[in-house]
């Protein structure tokens, strides 16, 4: 009976289909699951905690190491010497010893110091780079929400093109069989239908493609569903921001871009490691301390009265004078990373400045193209409008008819992107400027 019970668990385990979860979203709870699911973050977290212990590691260089050892021997053959005509064996058959030897580094040329002030810089670094990796990942996570909201509406308006052309197919093949409408009316009607359906297959592809791109930002099961809170609508992100200058901006993005100040950090510490090459040429100072226990026996049975104590401080002082030329090299190379970095900072700058010049102007740009687009739009439907109504009284051709229908979709889709880019543009100005963690804190 159980193996029958366990046998028909399987079976219905395998046959019935998962349970999925319905998660609905909306743009704040998109930035909120994208910065604590995110797995780019997540794997940045990981790097600044090890980081931190990095620093905790630096620290540990000022404390004493103390060592335990125990040492047990076995002579199997005890050396002879022969004095004065008589032999005589040294040592004893065991030996035992156990000691604890502590050393303290008194002096090291200053590499402690130096390590801990760059283990604190990469520290810092660090942060930043974490702080630039959530507004990257919440960037991607909007941008790809708004795709779910721009490929529902294409979708919906590739399907109405669907159903206008289709209607429009209708009608004229009801007007060619009175007589009314030619054999061109007719083929022309059809090769809008069809010409139709492509389109509407790949809106709706993208349409679940754009889903399965949000649930991978997210770390959400692909299988899943999403239901989307928000419509597609103009947002303004931007607030008071947007009544900046250029100037302005560009100074905003020097204060506050977390990939600069990263680099800033980045380059303090790889400018401090040119004193570790430089305390390499110094002497080291280290105090140790022994405290030992021996017992010398031909006996294994060891008694602790058996151990003879000895107790040892040293004073130990190294000064490398030559070992090829490998510390001066050390040096060179040193400076070198510095230089590197140095110019790495300077073309960050540069490429920041422009990224705030492209998206200042491609929102401006926007700005004005959506005004466009949206009377585009309300034209051609209008325009629509009238040309059914002229073709159904006979006062204007199939073909108006239809060249009005697809500058009415046409329009439609552009409007629709239009109002996606403006939204898309203004989190891409805040993040070029450093500000757009001031959406979700």
């Amino acid at each position: 009976m159980i193996r029958f019970t366990l046998i028909f668990l399987i079976i219905t385990s395998t046959i019935l289909p998962q349970q999925k979860n319905i998660i609905y979203l909306s743009w704040n709870e998109v930035i909120d699951k994208t910065l604590s699911d995110n797995l780019s973050i997540k794997s940045k977290q990981l790097d600044y905690d090890a980081q931190n212990l990095e620093v905790w590691r630096a620290y540990s260089n000022f404390l004493p190491t103390v060592n335990y050892q125990g040492i047990g021997s076995y002579n199997i053959e005890l050396p002879t010497i022969v004095f004065m005509g008589q032999k005589f064996t040294m040592g004893t058959k065991y030996v035992f010893q156990h000691s604890i030897d502590a050393t303290l580094p008194i002096f090291t040329g200053g590499s402690r110091f130096f390590n801990v002030k760059v283990q604190n810089l990469l520290k810092k670094s660090l942060s930043e780079e974490l702080k630039g990796k959530e507004e990257d990942a919440v960037l991607q996570t909007l941008q790809a929400y708004y795709g779910i909201i721009l490929a529902e509406e294409l979708s919906k308006s590739s399907k109405d093109a669907v159903e206008v052309a289709e209607s429009n197919l209708r009608q004229v093949e009801f007007f060619y069989e009175e007589g009314s409408a030619t054999q061109l009316d007719l083929q022309r009607a059809q090769a809008q239908y069809y010409s139709t359906l492509p389109l509407s297959e790949s809106a709706e592809s993208n349409r679940i493609l754009s889903y399965q791109t949000l649930k991978m930002l997210l770390d959400i099961d692909l299988a899943d569903s999403l239901v989307i809170m928000d419509s597609l609508s103009t947002k303004d992100f931007l607030s008071e921001i947007k009544s900046l200058g250029l100037d302005e901006l560009k100074m905003s993005s020097f204060e506050n871009r977390s990939e600069l100040k990263a680099i800033n950090y980045r380059f303090d510490a790889t400018d401090k490691s040119e004193y570790f090459s430089i305390a390499a040429f110094l002497p080291t100072i280290a105090l140790s301390a022994n405290l030992q226990h021996q017992a010398f026996s031909d006996e294994n049975n060891i008694q602790w009265k058996d151990f003879v104590r000895s107790k040892t401080v040293t004073l130990i002082a190294s000064w490398p004078l030559f070992e090829g030329g490998r510390r001066f090299i050390d040096y060179q190379l040193a400076q070198i990373r510095t230089d590197q970095m140095r110019l790495l900072k300077h073309q960050t700058e540069v490429q920041l400045n422009v990224e705030v010049e492209q998206n200042y102007f491609k929102y401006s740009e926007a700005v004005k193209n959506l005004k466009s687009l949206k009377e585009a739009m309300n034209q051609s439907k209008e325009s629509l409008r009238l040309s059914n109504l002229l073709y159904a009284e006979g006062m204007s051709t199939q073909l108006d008819v239809l060249n009005a229908q697809l500058l009415y979709n046409n329009s439609r889709v552009q409007y629709l992107q239009g109002i996606y880019n403006y939204n898309i543009i203004q989190l891409q100005l805040l993040k070029s400027i450093g500000k757009l963690n001031t959406i979700w804190n």
